[in-house]
């Protein structure tokens, strides 16, 4: 009786240890032609949400119940349909597969906007800007900058625009360049002769980081050295400053 009990015991731990193996396989896809569409649901007429090409592995988290549609998660943690013709259905055990626990790459390759607001300082004053960027390719935009700068020496208000250079766009942690020109207006107090009042042009030149989270948050480190330009001399100020990115 006690070795039928024994036996008995020992199957249901084989049995319970095998069903906890079987909770941990995760179901991927790989895709397997050189570029497919994820969409917002299951079918070819829904919004095309980005891109996959061929080698890209995504956990599988269901099967569409009409069509042979499956949704999988993203890098960013976002979820979007892929063909099941274009991919091939494999499991990895946990911790085996491609997911992200924290970081994510912004959404660069899929994204035609990213909209920054900054916060921060600009000579010596706290500054504000609001930074569009309508993304040409992954590794290259047109910004514009709309900003405020207020200090002990009076308010500056800037607009510009110029190139955005995008290094390594499907890191986590993507450093960038940006460079541009505009036109700066000048409301100086009276007692300070830092910028003469009116119209300057001004130069900007500088970088920063995006560290990129799931769900498509992503967050801006940068430094900006400006060049304001007056008659027969130029005054040089840096902004240092960080805030948030929403793509579209």
């Amino acid at each position: 009786m006690i070795a039928r009990l024994l036996a008995v015991c020992a199957f249901a731990l084989v049995a319970a240890s095998s069903s906890a193996q079987a909770d941990d396989v995760e179901v991927f896809a790989r895709v397997v032609v050189d570029s497919t569409p994820l969409r917002s649901g299951p079918g070819s007429s829904f919004r095309q949400v980005g891109l996959a090409v061929r080698g890209d592995t995504f956990p599988v988290k269901k099967r569409a119940t009409s069509g042979y549609w499956f949704q999988i998660e993203r890098p960013d943690g976002t979820l979007a349909w892929v063909l099941g013709d274009a991919v091939y259905n494999h499991e990895l055990g946990e911790g085996e597969g491609p997911r992200y626990r924290v970081f994510a790459p912004p959404p660069l390759r899929d994204a035609h906007v990213e909209i920054a607001a900054t916060f921060g300082s600009l000579g010596g004053g706290g500054l504000m800007a609001i930074r569009p960027t309508f993304l040409i390719a992954p590794y290259f935009g047109l910004e514009i900058t709309a900003a405020v700068a207020v200090s002990r020496a009076g308010r500056l208000l800037l607009a510009g625009g110029g190139g955005l250079l995008n290094l390594f766009p499907d890191w986590p942690v993507v450093p960038y360049f940006a460079v541009g020109g505009g036109v700066t207006i000048s409301d100086p107090n009276s007692d300070t002769f830092l910028l003469e009042s009116g119209s300057i042009p001004m130069l900007y030149g500088g970088g920063g980081l995006r560290f990129g989270f799931r769900q498509r948050l992503t967050l801006r480190l940068e430094v900006r050295a400006y060049a304001f330009f007056e008659p027969g001399r130029y005054v040089a100020q840096e902004e240092y400053s960080g805030g948030l990115s929403v793509f579209f």
